[in-house]
């Protein structure tokens, strides 16, 4: 990326996933270690949400050589004799067998590294949610608080976030907290409105 505020993302998730590298070795679980697994999905989602718009940018615009050529003008070629040895694979043969017009096709330079955002994002994700999960109950707490954050954040919070809390809900032990996060796992479902009994 190119521009400055977007440099700028990739270089504050990147300070986020130094932060917590140094933590994820003894498996801390103090109240910053899970505020600097927050963090980190926090700013690897937005660098990874501005490459999903760059990406699209690029497939709207450089990206459409994708499209299958259109038919020549010019005259078929004679076909072969039957003596004649096979022709050899051509490099402008597309893996599809069609022809790929030649200095057209582009790989997207976006993609590896929106992968590689988006994969950060949800492993810090996933460092949360063991925490939800197994750890002490005031530990799940806290783990519980930072994901209330990051859901509060979201215009709509992410699959991965949805379903950790799914299944915290489903394998918490305390009836308190467990309500807690049926709570905020309802919050992802389009319920009807209750009937108003006229």
């Amino acid at each position: 990326m190119t521009r400055p505020e977007e440099q700028q993302l990739c270089v504050e998730a990147a300070d986020a996933f130094a932060r917590l590298k140094a933590r994820t070795d003894a498996l801390d679980r103090s109240p910053e270690a899970l505020r600097a697994a927050a963090d980190l999905s926090r700013r690897a989602g937005r660098a990874a949400q501005k490459l999903r718009f760059r990406d699209m940018e690029y497939m709207g615009t450089e990206g459409l050589s994708l499209a299958p050529p259109k038919a020549s003008a010019t005259a078929p070629l004679p076909k072969p004799s039957a003596t004649a040895p096979p022709p050899r694979p051509s490099a402008s043969i597309g893996p599809d067998g069609g022809a790929a017009p030649a200095g057209v096709r582009r790989d997207d330079p976006y993609q590896p590294v929106l992968r590689a955002y988006a994969r950060l994002e949800i492993e810090a994700l996933r460092y949360l949610a063991g925490f939800l999960e197994v750890a002490p109950l005031a530990t799940r707490q806290r783990a519980l608080g930072e994901l209330e954050a990051l859901w509060n954040e979201a215009s709509r919070p992410s699959h991965t976030l949805q379903q950790i809390v799914r299944q915290a809900s489903l394998l918490e032990t305390d009836p308190a907290f467990k309500e807690r996060l049926k709570k905020l796992d309802a919050k992802s479902h389009l319920v009807p409105p209750a009937p108003s009994g006229r």
